[in-house]
């Protein structure tokens, strides 16, 4: 019965090639392979309007692929023109809410025999011995989603014949509720497509965000939006589609390390074709390596050394006002040096992030005095320098003499983490100038460490150049409205001092959810945590971990080992699948996301509006933390609440 199926398809098949002369043997060589299977479907030109080459489209489970057959690869000019033709072609196709990303679309040559492709090549050259493996790869696009984009596609331009070898023949006219009619999309469709990770939405956007993918800018750029509204998976789209159009290098750099690791894998995807040209890389690499390329020597150190001889001599004149040596650690690494300040600034600058504890001018002198010269004068001592001096250097450096082969896109990831330095170092990285190509993507509201700026602190202008996300689509509704209810700060600004948007403003598209709290005693936090994601019914693959401490992952680690369940650390997660719990802390989860998400944190002492000095400043940061955590989750929190 198979062999009378395939015979019977294969008649189909050969009948449809047929009828279409303009069709030679080498074309319907080729044309054959994706219409023996299942789901796919062919576009092709009725008649050769040029006299070079016509337009052809496979669509399948496999993607959307421009079909180019000739004998040598194309000139650059040339294969840009295929692929706006192709971009073009399919625009402005709308399912639901979302719509096709044309970027999406991969360029196939069809070759007798195919010549080899270039790691960084904008196209992929397949023959007759090689061109399934390369269509039918990785599943992109569900067989209803497939089709729809085929007969979209055919519907408004008629000058294109739709062929199909499936059982359901291809109507002449498709019907009026398709998939990609207007604004409609099928209940099953689209439950479907919103239960895919976010990170796997590579074919299909928001219309506000796909705008964002092509939008011109003549400056620097930011995007911001509350926790699951996709800024990063729209600045990568961005990335993949300059990536397929210029040949330029690309930076995608973040204050965490791990970060950026664990991005690249789904830009890969996004463009495997990039290579080298686009980096994935934390600043702190970046910076170190950049200053070793210049021979630019500096004994880096942590600098916890010059600080704990420092504070020996200040505690007595800083405890009285906050005991937690920490405290002062973050306002000398996140507020002096950080900015760059010097003493007269200091003296008179508006903390940003740290009011909760208010230091009049007396106070300053003393963290100058007592703190700030000491911890100096120690780091001299020790003939080492801290992460700030490098900072410093890289900047000076970086004015002195700009990059040889500068960068067509820097992306900054988590933007709100970064010291006022830091950015006025990856300002510098992108050029420096009000036309630098930068784009920094953030959301105030998920600041995890101390200390804060405005963009134009640093000098960039961003007027006219800014844009918000509005639209979750991560957080079930039920994840959504337990994180909004955390007290992290539900007023913030736009990274440059206008009015921010919050994540309990964000519309919410995912119904359903489940989200679950129990307050214990710390004793007893690794095996509540084990009890509950165990109960939970999801597969380690799909669970998370986060924890406030690294001290308090590696128990959980631990614990997870006794009982024979496999952990991964989220310092080593790169996004790959693994049939392992990752666990962690908030610092390592940020910009990640998981459909379960474990949460042991301190339980609050009191409400955020009741505590002062140091200790508000210090709840209102654990908050976010908290948020931040929290809204990894796609289906299902659990958050245990520890007691002494």
């Amino acid at each position: 019965m198979a062999d009378i199926d395939f015979e019977r398809r294969r008649h189909r098949v050969a009948q449809q090639l047929g009828e279409l002369t303009v069709l030679t043997p080498a074309w319907r060589r080729f044309l054959s392979v994706p219409l023996m299977r299942n789901g796919w479907h062919v576009l092709v030109e009725r008649e050769n309007s040029r006299s070079d080459r016509f337009d052809a489209y496979t669509v399948g489970p496999g993607g959307v692929f421009a079909l180019v057959l000739t004998d040598v690869v194309p000139s650059a000019a040339e294969l840009r023109r295929i692929r706006w033709r192709a971009e073009e072609t399919f625009a402005n196709l709308t399912a639901g809410r979302t719509r096709y990303v044309p970027h999406m679309i991969e360029v196939l040559l069809l070759m007798e025999e195919a010549a080899d492709t270039p790691v960084e090549a904008r196209y992929v050259a397949v023959d007759p011995a090689t061109i399934a493996a390369r269509l039918f790869a990785e599943a992109r696009l569900s067989g209803r989603s497939a089709r729809q984009i085929a007969m979209t596609v055919a519907e408004r331009n008629t000058w294109f014949a739709l062929l199909s070898a499936d059982s359901t023949a291809v109507p002449e006219t498709p019907p009026a509720e398709g998939l990609f009619e207007t604004t409609t999309l099928r209940a099953d469709e689209r439950t479907r497509a919103l239960k895919r990770p976010f990170s796997d939405w590579m074919t299909f956007l928001d219309p506000a965000q796909l705008d964002l993918v092509y939008r011109n800018y003549n400056g620097p750029a930011r995007f911001s939006g509350p926790a699951g509204t996709g800024k990063t998976v729209v600045a990568l789209h961005r990335m993949a589609r300059l990536s397929k159009e210029g040949a330029g290098r690309q930076l995608f750099t973040s204050f965490v390390r791990t970060l950026p690791t664990y991005h690249e894998s789904g830009f890969r995807r996004l463009a495997p074709h990039a290579g080298e040209r686009v980096e994935f890389t934390g600043l702190h690499s970046w910076t170190t390596h950049f200053l070793r390329s210049r021979d630019i020597g500096c004994r880096l150190g942590s600098g916890d050394n010059a600080f704990y001889h420092a504070w020996r001599n200040a505690r007595r004149h800083l405890e009285p006002l906050e005991p937690n040596p920490s405290y002062w650690k973050d306002e000398l690494h996140r507020v002096i040096k950080g900015q760059g300040i010097d003493r007269d600034l200091y003296l008179k600058i508006d903390r940003v992030g740290r009011n909760g504890l208010r230091l009049d001018k007396t106070h300053r002198e003393l963290v100058w005095a007592h703190l700030y010269l000491p911890y100096q004068a120690a780091l001299q001592d020790l003939a080492t320098v801290d992460f700030n001096d490098v900072i410093d250097l890289a900047i000076d450096e970086l004015r002195a003499a700009p990059l040889d082969a500068p960068y067509d896109l820097v992306v900054v990831d988590e933007v709100q983490d970064f010291t006022l330095m830091e950015l006025k170092l990856v300002h510098q990285i992108a050029g420096g100038t009000s036309t630098s190509p930068l784009l920094l993507v953030g959301d105030g509201q998920q600041q995890v460490y101390p200390g804060g700026w405005r963009l134009s602190d640093a000098g960039i202008p961003i007027v006219g150049r800014g844009a918000v996300l509005r639209t979750n689509y991560r957080n079930r509704a039920a994840v959504h409205d337990y994180a909004k209810r955390v007290d992290a700060t539900n007023t913030v600004d736009d990274l440059d001092g206008a009015p921010g948007f919050v994540l309990r403003d964000s519309e919410v598209v995912l119904p359903g959810g489940t989200a679950r709290s129990e307050t214990f005693s710390r004793s007893r936090a690794e095996e509540k945590v084990i009890a509950a994601l165990t109960d939970s019914g999801y597969p380690h693959s799909d669970i998370a971990v986060i924890t406030d401490t690294n001290r308090q992952a590696e128990r959980v680690r631990a614990a997870l080992r006794r009982k024979r369940i496999p952990a991964v650390s989220l310092e080593h997660y790169d996004g790959t699948q693994h049939d392992a719990v990752k666990v962690g802390t908030v610092h390592r989860a940020k910009g990640m996301d998981f459909a379960a998400v474990f949460h042991l944190t301190d339980a609050p002492t009191a409400p955020v509006d009741r505590l002062r000095g140091g200790e508000r400043d210090r709840a209102e940061l654990a908050a976010r933390q908290t948020m931040v955590a929290l809204t990894r989750a796609r289906d299902h929190i659990w958050i245990g609440l520890m007691k002494d």
